[in-house]
Order: structure tokens, then C-alpha cells, then sequence
């Protein structure tokens, strides 16, 4: 393997662990309920006589706000945000699955808020491409202390931001590299219809075959499905025939377009839904919330998704009392064994509407917001009160049912927020287990790293955000033509022998020649072979990983 690769992936390992080192010791605070806003205005008194800015900033809306909560407009968090940040914060909210309407729709009418958070690099490069992002070199370096501080240790951070033309554009974090997608398994079942883990694709969908028609939970019913196909599904099922999240892989010293291997996964999902075991009316489920209730009902083999939710499996649990889940690893197809969707260790998260009137204020809510002790608080809630100190220095839960209520929402206020400055608290290992629940789910959760977060089983392809931006023409073939290739291999799906994955295959392929794409796989093909030796690679992500754990597991 190459050296790891950091700044230009050249940095000396002993530069890596320094760097790492660093900020556990000066980023990790222990007290979570100082209220760093007022601490400052203590040690600074010039701060008081600031204008207290006033900002919008985006937050997915998932309807998981418990009603007695409030929501997004009022609610315990968004009222402690407002009172110990720096701004005053009206937030607007964009649902989880169909943001880039909702985000476009915001842009054209002039009422996009001032900061916008979005986990899809694509959308976030088509703003800039349409120049509705706002430059932050300047708003960094003026007004920043917290990010630039984490700029200066991370030196990726600064990397993936800019663009194109020299600029940043992007608010990043940085955490332990951990799974994103995963197959949960009823064993229960398995033992019930004296069943092995598939390992295969081949035993997969026989696995999913029993399940659908063998009636597994004993109630002479046929009202059981092996698996879900909305949702984390497609994706999940991609990787497993080597497509990732990108479709561009490497081929030797080459990167090529890939197609032959989204057919196969398209093929596949084919005999899946063709088998009747997945709900029909699948491509309904365009969130992927149908799946989920099924799941909970117990009426998956097989539940293709991310991580349980505590509410979540205290359902599955109340309404399957002797279920019993684990992971499974993606089975091997024909082009080997891979891993699904894992987090990206640097990540490019947010930006600023090139609209907002006040950057300033925008760049001290960024900066109160991914400080560890805020961050902290907003993910295990207040010490004393909603958690003290385990053995290891944790956070612990006092009370888990309150706290499912009081802070089971919150993930989305902390999508800046860079775990690994928590040390070892930041790692499944140390996850909560004072409740059979916690125990359950930290297990699941590292089962599925164990499954997973490893080179031995990579993921197929380069993450998104590590690819470059496509010039404004090339990004708009992109997204001229993707729904409607995507709408292809859907119809191939669900259409039987009338539209098969070989004539969907080619019918895409014509769409993307058609659009102008062979211009984007040149970019593509050219941004490799110019700079392979500097781009943040699989091997680079992967290392990252492993010295994240050497340098902060026990921190």
C-alpha cells in the first residue's frame, strides 16, 4: 500500500498522529453544560457590544419530533440553541428524502436559508455550479476560530471545500469511520426454517424465498416478506455487486463508467421482486417508511437499512418479543465481496447561501455548533440531568425513556458536529448499555463494523464527495439525465419479461451517449490519470480509519 495520504497524501505518518493527537487535546471539553457564549463574553467584554445576527439555517424534516417536543420552530434544543448561541436561529426545514426540490424550490423564490446543510455532494455541486454559494475563505479567516482551528489540524477539511476555481465553499467534519448502510437478519427465523446465513447471492435469494413463503412467524399467514426493495435497498444491493455510490470505479490504471455491474444488481432485484418477496407496490415507498413499519410489524426476513433507532426497535421488540437480529455481511456476487454505504471519515456537510446578509453571524453559529462540548450536549443532552460520567468518562444515560423523548431528534441539529474530537466516547465500544435496548443496538452496532468498515471487503467505489466538481455543462448532463435513467432500471424491475435489465441497460446507455455523457467520463477519465497520485483514494480513507482508532480509541 502507498503512504497515507493527507495534505497532498504525502504527510509522514509521525505528522498524521501529531496532528490527530492535537486536537483531542484541545478540542475535548468535559463540561457539557458551559455555555461557551457567555464564558466569552466573560473573558472578553468587548463582545457584548456586537449585534446579535439573525440567521436561517436548514434541518431535515423527518417527523421525528416527539409532539409533546413541540418541532422545528420551538422546541427544548432550538430554545437552548438561541439562548447560549451567538445568533438568533430560525430553522427551515427540507424532508430527508426529497431535498433537492425543496432546497431548488427555497433557491428560486430568494427564501433559502443562510446556511445549508445537505449530505448529497452532488446537490451541493450543482448550488455552486448555479453560483449560489457563498465563498468562505475570507468569512473563515475574518470570523472563524473553532473551524479554522480544525482547518489547520485537518488539512483535508480545507482540501474537499475548494472547488474548482481555488475557492472554499464547504463546512466539513471529521469522524471515526463507521458503517452507513446494513442487512439486519431475523436469526430467530433462520433457526425457525433450520437456515444458514446466506453468503452468496444465490443463498440470499433463496433466504429471502423462505422467509416469504414459509410462514416464519408461526401465525398461518401469508403476510411475511424476506426483504425490503425501498429505501437503503437499491443502494445496498448495488454494492453488493460492486457499484457504489459514484458510477465511475477504478480498472486497473483506468477510471471507466461503470455499467455492466449496475445491470447485474439491477437483474438481481429483479429476480427479487419477481420471487414476490418484496411489497409490489415497493416504488411507492419513496422514503422508505413503509419498509420501515413492516420491519416493525416483524414482517421482514431481512431489513435493508441504517441504524436502529431506539424508539424503533422498542417497537420491533413489543410487537416480535422473541425476535432476534444481526448483521449480515453483503453476500459475495459474481464480481466479489464488498461492503455497503460506510461514513466518510472527512466529510463535506454544509455551505452558505451566497444570498445571506450576515456571514459573520453564520460563521460563529458553525463555530458554537461543532465546539465538542456543544456538540456533546446536543447529542446526549445535558449532564445531570440526562446523563453522568460511566467508567470510561462517558456519557451514560440517567433515564433512557426520558431521553428517548427529550433527545432522539436531535442528530439533524448536529450533522456539523466532528465526533472524533470526543475520543473514545466518539466509538461503538463505548456506547451506553444500561438498558437491554442499548445493549442490543451498540452490539448490532459493532457487529457491523466488524462486517463492514474493513479493506478486506471495500466499498466498490471512490465516495462522492472525493470526486471533483463537473464544470456547469457537464453538471447539468448529469442532471438532465439522472432521474430518468434511474426511472429505467426501476421499470426493468417491475415489468417482468416486458422490459428486461439487458434492454434497460441499453436504453441507458443510449440516454447517457445522447445527453453529452461521454464528455463527463472524459473529465472523469482525464481528472484520474492527471491526479491519482494526489486524491483522496480508498487506500487513504481506509488508513484514516485504522489511525483514527490507533490515536483516539483510548483518549
Amino acid at each position: 500500500m502507498k503512504k497515507p495520504l493527507w495534505r497532498n497524501r504525502k504527510l509522514a505518518a509521525g505528522t498524521v498522529a501529531m496532528l490527530l493527537t492535537s486536537v483531542v487535546v484541545s478540542g475535548c471539553g468535559s463540561n457539557e453544560t458551559t455555555v461557551p457564549a457567555k464564558e466569552s463574553s466573560k473573558a472578553q467584554p468587548t463582545a457584548t457590544a456586537e449585534a446579535r445576527g439573525k440567521i436561517t439555517v436548514s434541518v431535515y424534516e423527518r417527523n421525528n419530533i416527539p409532539p409533546e417536543e413541540g418541532n422545528w420552530e420551538k422546541n427544548r434544543w432550538v430554545e437552548w440553541i438561541n439562548k447560549n448561541g451567538p445568533a438568533d436561529v430560525k430553522y427551515v426545514t427540507v424532508p430527508r428524502w426529497e431535498s433537492l426540490p425543496k432546497f431548488n424550490a427555497l433557491f428560486a423564490t430568494s427564501s433559502a436559508p443562510d446556511l445549508i446543510l445537505e449530505y448529497d455532494t452532488g446537490y451541493r455541486n450543482q448550488w455552486y455550479s448555479q453560483k449560489l454559494l457563498m465563498p468562505l475563505d475570507d468569512v473563515i479567516a475574518k470570523y472563524s476560530t473553532t473551524y479554522k482551528e480544525l482547518m489547520t489540524q485537518f488539512p483535508q477539511l480545507k482540501k474537499l471545500g475548494t472547488k474548482d476555481d481555488g475557492k472554499i465553499y464547504e463546512i466539513g467534519k471529521v469522524n471515526p469511520l463507521t458503517s452507513g448502510h446494513r442487512i439486519y437478519i431475523r436469526e430467530d427465523w433462520l433457526q425457525k426454517l433450520n437456515l444458514q446465513k446466506p453468503t452468496t447471492t444465490e443463498e440470499f435469494l433463496n433466504v429471502a424465498k423462505a422467509f416469504a413463503t414459509q410462514d416464519p412467524d408461526g401465525n398461518g399467514k401469508a403476510d411475511t416478506f424476506g426483504l425490503n426493495l425501498s429505501g437503503n435497498a437499491n443502494s445496498i444491493i448495488t454494492h453488493m455487486f460492486g457499484y457504489g455510490e459514484v458510477a465511475w470505479r477504478f480498472e486497473g490504471d483506468k477510471f471507466i463508467h461503470e455499467w455492466d455491474r449496475l445491470k447485474a444488481a439491477v437483474d438481481f432485484q429483479k429476480q427479487l421482486f419477481d420471487a414476490g418477496v418484496a411489497d409490489k407496490d415497493y416504488l411507492a415507498d419513496k422514503n422508505g417508511e413503509k419498509a420501515k413499519q413492516d420491519f416493525l410489524a416483524g414482517k421482514l426476513g431481512m431489513y435493508l437499512a441504517q441504524d436502529i433507532a431506539v424508539n424503533d426497535y422498542d417497537a420491533f421488540v413489543k410487537n416480535s418479543p422473541n425476535g432476534k437480529l444481526s448483521v449480515l455481511q453483503l453476500p459475495k456476487s459474481p464480481f466479489g465481496q464488498f461492503s455497503p454505504v460506510i461514513s466518510s471519515p472527512i466529510q463535506m456537510v454544509g455551505a452558505i447561501n451566497a444570498s445571506a446578509k450576515d456571514p459573520q453571524a453564520v460563521m460563529k453559529y458553525i463555530d458554537f455548533m461543532i465546539k465538542p462540548e456543544n456538540a456533546k450536549t446536543l447529542q446526549n443532552g445535558l449532564e445531570g440531568v440526562n446523563w453522568n460520567k460511566d467508567a470510561a468518562g462517558c456519557p451514560n444515560p440517567i433515564d433512557a425513556e426520558k431521553n428517548k423523548k427529550e433527545i432522539s431528534y436531535t442528530g439533524d441539529l448536529n450533522m456539523m458536529a466532528s465526533t472524533l474530537l470526543y475520543g473514545k466516547c466518539s466509538f461503538s465500544a463505548q456506547k451506553p448499555q444500561n438498558t437491554e435496548t442499548l445493549k442490543t443496538l451498540r452490539d448490532l452496532a459493532l457487529q457491523s463494523e466488524a462486517a463492514y468498515v474493513t479493506k478486506e471487503r471495500p466499498i466498490p467505489t471512490l465516495k462522492p464527495e472525493y470526486l471533483p466538481v463537473l464544470p456547469q455543462d457537464l453538471s447539468l448532463i448529469v442532471k438532465n439525465v439522472d432521474q430518468q435513467i434511474k426511472d429505467l432500471w426501476a421499470k426493468s424491475i417491475v415489468s417482468g419479461k416486458a422490459y428486461t435489465a439487458d434492454q434497460a441497460l441499453k436504453d441507458a446507455k443510449e440516454t447517457w451517449e445522447k445527453a453529452g455523457g461521454a464528455k463527463v467520463d472524459e473529465f472523469y477519465a482525464k481528472w484520474y490519470a492527471t491526479n491519482k497520485a494526489n486524491a483522496f483514494l480508498l487506500e487513504d480513507l481506509y488508513k484514516f480509519g485504522e489511525d483514527a482508532v490507533k490515536l483516539y480509541s483510548n483518549k
